[in-house]
């Protein structure tokens, strides 16, 4: 008891630290790391209405963005020393930011919007890093008329495929308690099933590691993105950067896991 008492005591502390460097410092990082530790909360409170839901036109999701966005705007308003427990203060603003933004809401609509909006951020982010990599990011080959060469086609197309491919596996590492049942082709030998399910958790297991290795900020934006639905702008105003720092630490993340990758072992499956 007195371990579990020392280690509640310390965690406090930690807390009552970065509110200090939030509150009295502005520290960005502060601010982020308090979202963050926070984010399971509102995803449990924005949970808990959804259940208690009175129709199915709007999806979970939308209803953790808006819980999401009451969490920044509790964390940038809450004052230390006034009272309240954060939670106590936190709840009322989550569960009124998720009832308002829901009357404003039309599921079809919002929802494609954001996979739009996210898909699209992946695919204009992975272009960048593409063209940094083939070294044509200051070459406008319609305004000179010329083409590329096909090797820089070539190394560009991959490189995109690269990142996109990153992220489809960042999406299915289950870190947001996804347990949607894998789906195979039915044609496909049970061995072959076997196989591809053992590597594909493999895989997704060590970069489920690596994500947990990357720089805060990486980590932050990696995290917040692919397992929480969390678009560029909003996690710029989570971090207090612009929109294109964020698209920069998304490229610098996707960066380090693509060489992280390349250089862990090859995956062997046994039965």
């Amino acid at each position: 008891m007195a371990t579990a008492s020392a280690s509640a005591s310390a965690s406090s502390g930690d807390e009552d630290a970065l509110w200090m460097q939030w509150v009295g410092q502005k520290d960005p990082d502060a601010r982020a790391t308090l979202i963050e530790q926070y984010l399971p909360y509102a995803r449990m409170l924005a949970a808990v209405l959804f259940k208690g839901r009175f129709h199915d036109e709007v999806e979970f999701a939308d209803y953790f963005q808006l819980a999401s966005m009451g969490l920044m705007e509790a964390v940038d308003r809450y004052r230390p020393g006034q009272g309240a427990h954060f939670k106590t203060y936190a709840s009322y603003r989550i569960r009124g930011t998720v009832l308002n933004g829901l009357e404003k809401l039309t599921e079809k609509n919002q929802q494609i919007a954001l996979q739009k909006r996210l898909h699209s951020e992946r695919l204009e982010a992975a272009a960048e890093a593409a063209a940094l990599m083939t070294g044509t990011a200051d070459v406008d080959h319609e305004a000179t008329g010329s083409q590329p060469p096909v090797s820089e086609l070539l190394a560009y197309l991959a490189e995109v495929g690269i990142g996109l491919a990153l992220g489809v596996m960042l999406e299915g590492t289950g870190m947001i308690g996804t347990d949607a049942p894998d789906e195979l082709p039915s044609v496909l030998s049970p061995e072959v099933i076997y196989f591809r399910k053992r590597e594909r958790q493999h895989w997704q297991s060590l970069l489920r590691d690596l994500v947990l290795r990357l720089a805060d900020q990486e980590r932050l934006v990696i995290r917040c993105h692919y397992l929480q639905g969390i678009a560029f702008d909003e996690i710029g105003h989570m971090l207090g950067v612009s929109r294109s720092r964020v698209s920069q630490l998304h490229r610098q993340g996707l960066a380090h896991l693509r060489k992280a990758m390349a250089q862990a072992p090859a995956c062997d499956v046994a039965w």
